[in-house]
């Protein structure tokens, strides 16, 4: 049974509209019209619970026939994922995957797009966004966010709405158009007063940088580890600012475009006959 909480439009008028049977059958029956399309609505939110639920891959979609098919049934799934991921203004990337998987994938974003959203335009809810995005392991692929005015000791940066996004180098975000892609996320939804670089770092290096791998401590509130602390943040702040100035991204062999001969390919070519440009063969004197 639906809920029967639905009320009428005609309802809600006034007494007055009432006074005449004829009149208001009228009325009633005309925005009755209205009432059948609300209704609808009202029903398809009802159900919504139930497609979208935790528990929604054990029911079967009840506009869809019995004998559709497992296909029909991951593709009207897939329809109704991303016309609630809408809702949120989110357009779901073409390198999420398809078929029974990209239904597990949208669902994933589902159940965390609430809290993602209520932390919308904030550092961490941007890099909250940016791994679930680009569906980046949280223990591994996770990449740092180091806003420069946040650095202790001397400015590195006098304007205090630039920021360095450090992603480390995976299988996720190893190809150049993985990586027009982590470039176009950061210009779309970036925190507005941030201006953000983007650098390609080696995964290991917040397991070795001693900023990330051993930050500062404050140990006890004596005068004695007070100072202990200060140094530390004085010296870290030292190795971020150099780390800052000197990172740069990387660009792998495989990568590359290479106009003529290579002597590191095996056998050497005589030309480049990769075409990472997607648009044919460069012209030659011939």
């Amino acid at each position: 049974m639906r809920s029967p909480d639905f009320t009428a439009t005609s309802a809600l008028l006034p007494p007055v509209y009432q006074e005449q049977a004829a009149s208001f059958a009228q009325v009633d029956a005309y925005l009755g019209l209205a009432d059948e399309l609300a209704r609808a609505q009202v029903e398809a939110l009802e159900d919504l619970l139930a497609v979208t639920g935790p528990d929604a891959a054990l029911r079967w979609p009840t506009h869809l026939p019995l004998t559709a098919g497992a296909q029909a049934l991951v593709a009207d799934l897939t329809a109704t994922y991303d016309e609630v991921a809408r809702w949120l203004s989110f357009t779901v990337p073409s390198t999420w995957p398809v078929g029974a998987q990209g239904v597990v994938a949208r669902r994933d974003f589902l159940a965390k797009a609430t809290r993602l959203w209520r932390r919308r335009g904030t550092p961490r809810g941007f890099i909250d966004w940016f791994t679930l995005y680009h569906r980046l392991s949280v223990t591994t692929e996770r990449p740092v966010l180091v806003e420069h005015y946040k650095i202790a000791g001397p400015g590195f940066d006098p304007d205090p709405s630039t920021a360095t996004l450090f992603v480390p180098v995976s299988a996720s975000v190893a190809t150049y158009a993985q990586r027009i892609g982590v470039a176009q996320f950061v210009r779309w939804y970036a925190p507005a007063h941030l201006d953000i670089r983007v650098c390609f770092v080696r995964p290991d290096v917040f397991d070795t940088f001693a900023v990330f791998a051993d930050p500062a401590v404050l140990a006890d509130t004596s005068s004695a580890g007070l100072a202990t602390y200060e140094s530390d943040l004085k010296a870290q702040a030292k190795l971020l600012r150099e780390l800052l100035c000197s990172v740069v991204s990387v660009v792998s062999h495989a990568d590359g475009i290479h106009l003529y001969g290579c002597p590191a390919e095996r056998p050497p070519v005589a030309e480049r006959d990769i075409d990472h440009l997607g648009i044919g063969a460069l012209p030659t004197d011939d």
